[in-house]
């Protein structure tokens, strides 16, 4: 593929550039860095980055270890994100006035959620969803309402992630600017959406919600919704993909 051979050139040039002052501040900042010095400009559309290539970058960090691989709100409601903000929020902790729900969810561990309710994901083959077990203190289903159909996470793998550039980068911060240094790549391509449902139900790739709510302004008290994303570990990338020399 055409498009593959010119990013790894691209990628090397980047790399033989050296450290190369941040485009921004926040996790993101290397990704957005590095999709900078590709010249690729910024889009809201969920497509690969570039061409049907999806990039992900990640520094050396020790509070960092997962990759977000897309972002699905579960599709088994409408108001969904707001029926479990309602439900299961829990006191922020600067603000004991507002409720936020921050958690990452597994298919292999119950995750305590506050308010005595346990969280955990089960993968439905015979209704083929992906969906969210919600127990009380007494370790009981008291919810298995929220869910993701496996044709929506079907879609969206097959559309973003058939093809993955992962990109390794160096951090430092030098007169209070933070640069990025990009020094190991690694092109993927996807196994297939059996694998990635597998990777679920194992507990390789987590559900990850963040419904924050605003904190000030004419706004405060209403739902900011960051996203609910599936995201995996580096170290678990080939539980989905099989690596391209």
């Amino acid at each position: 593929m055409d498009n593959l051979k010119e990013l790894i050139i691209k990628t090397e040039k980047i790399k033989e550039k050296g450290w190369i002052k941040s485009e921004m501040k926040g996790t993101a900042a290397s990704g957005k860095t590095f999709e900078k010095a590709l010249g690729i400009e910024k889009n809201n559309f969920e497509i690969p980055d570039y061409g049907e290539i999806e990039i992900k970058t990640k520094t050396n960090s020790k509070f960092y270890t997962y990759i977000t691989l897309f972002s699905a709100t579960p599709d088994s409601y409408l108001y969904e994100i707001k029926r479990i903000h309602e439900l299961y929020s829990y006191p922020y902790y600067k603000d004991k006035d507002l409720n936020v729900f921050n958690m990452s969810i597994y298919s292999n561990k119950k995750v305590y959620g506050g308010n005595n309710h346990y969280f955990k994901l089960h993968v439905d083959y015979k209704k083929e969803q992906i969906v969210l077990h919600v127990f009380n203190n007494e370790r009981k289903i008291i919810d298995d309402n929220c869910a993701w159909s496996f044709s929506m996470i079907e879609e969206k793998v097959n559309r973003k992630l058939k093809y993955l550039l992962f990109v390794k980068a160096e951090r430092k911060f030098e007169h209070n600017e933070v640069f990025f240094r990009y020094t190991k790549h690694q092109l993927y391509i996807l196994k297939d959406f059996k694998s990635f449902i597998k990777a679920i139900e194992e507990g390789y790739i987590r559900v990850s919600f963040r419904i924050n709510v605003f904190k000030d302004g004419y706004r405060y008290g209403q739902i900011h919704d960051h996203g609910t994303s599936f995201d995996i570990e580096e170290k678990n990338l080939e539980k989905i993909y099989y690596k391209l020399n």
